[in-house]
């Protein structure tokens, strides 16, 4: 009787384009074809993928930096904004500005399209809005005490989440009523993350702690040790896990099951300095790290501790981006550099 093998899978160079400014972040386009490229220097580029090959162009650019850039789920167009206090929206086809507005005085930090591409958030100091995909102003929220840190919507796309000193605020996003929930917290939250069902709320705090709310029930619990602020936080694509990181090392919680009160957490190791990004994979348990020396390492967290597969790269690793479909890898790298992988199996 043959014995069936289990599948073992690695990360493949595919492709790779030299880019004039540190990749600051970048993000796929819905159908898998093109990249859009956020400069920390300013620079806004598309680079498309055929094959083998990646043509990269730079497009535009922001004075003194871009800070936040979103693709518009659906359609083919992306957001940005940058240290000039603009926002852009740009057609990928073309690569021309479809419109540039100034919301406030002051740099918008964040941007997030809505599940359904409808509706543009940004958070501009302590106002958050919402505008229509042609950018025109829907609704702005009653200013915060504080500036807001980060920005997301949940799954359905009702829920708008701001992370603020000393709370998370969740708006509702609906025309006929704008209602406000606020979870409170006495440190500043850095991240708001949505389980993808919806149960959990969750936050990085500049206190070293994770926290988290049962949404149904109200319930919050925290999680200590770690080393410093607590920047990259995410859940995987089925909910059970909670990534986080403020070091060398992944920590995950588990909730399966009863949750992870009272559990001890799966911790990554396989970084041999601070973790810059990471990204689970859609629709699958395939987990990426990347950091400040040089590796791209790939793991499945719900398999095994180790790492499957490592890549060493040119340089410091700025952010990793899974492709829509969960088959690709977009890298960039702080010293200029695009690079695409495929997940393989062997």
């Amino acid at each position: 009787m043959a014995v069936k093998q289990s599948l073992s899978f690695a990360l493949e160079p595919r492709a790779a384009t030299a880019f004039d400014d540190y990749v600051a972040d970048c993000v796929w386009s819905p159908d898998g074809k093109s990249i859009a490229v956020a400069g920390g220097e300013g620079k806004v580029a598309l680079a498309r993928t055929a094959g083998d090959s990646l043509a990269l162009e730079v497009i535009g650019e922001h004075l003194l930096g871009t800070l936040s850039i979103a693709w518009r789920p659906r359609a083919d167009s992306f957001a940005t904004s940058g240290q000039d206090n603009a926002v852009v929206l740009w057609d990928a086809a073309t690569g021309k500005e479809l419109k540039r507005w100034r919301p406030a005085p002051t740099p918008t930090q964040s941007l997030t399209f809505a599940p359904n591409g409808e509706i543009l958030a940004s958070a501009a100091g302590k106002v958050v809005t919402l505008w229509s995909a042609l950018g025109e102003k829907v609704h702005a929220f009653a200013p915060a005490a504080t500036s807001a840190a980060a920005l997301a919507f949940d799954r359905p796309g009702t829920d708008l989440g701001v992370a603020l000193n000393g709370e998370l605020v969740v708006h509702r996003v609906d025309s006929s009523r704008y209602e406000t929930r606020r979870y409170k917290w006495p440190a500043a939250c850095l991240t708001v993350n949505f389980s993808g069902n919806g149960r959990f709320l969750a936050s990085g705090m500049a206190d070293g702690t994770l926290h988290f709310w049962n949404r149904s029930t109200g319930k919050d619990s925290q999680m200590r040790g770690y080393d410093g602020r607590l920047e990259l936080v995410g859940w995987s694509d089925n909910s059970r896990y909670l990534a986080s990181s403020a070091g060398n090392d992944v920590v995950l919680w588990d909730f399966g099951s009863k949750g992870p009160e009272g559990t001890k957490p799966i911790v990554l190791n396989g970084h041999t300095d601070r973790i810059d990004s990471f990204t689970w994979q859609p629709g699958g348990e395939h987990f990426v790290t990347a950091g400040r020396d040089w590796r791209l390492t790939l793991w499945r967290p719900a398999k095994a501790k180790q790492p499957i597969d490592v890549q060493m790269l040119d340089s410091e690793i700025s952010v990793a981006r899974w492709s829509p479909d969960g088959k690709r890898l977009a890298v960039g790298e702080k010293k200029g550099r695009l690079s695409v992988f495929e997940l393989v199996a062997r």
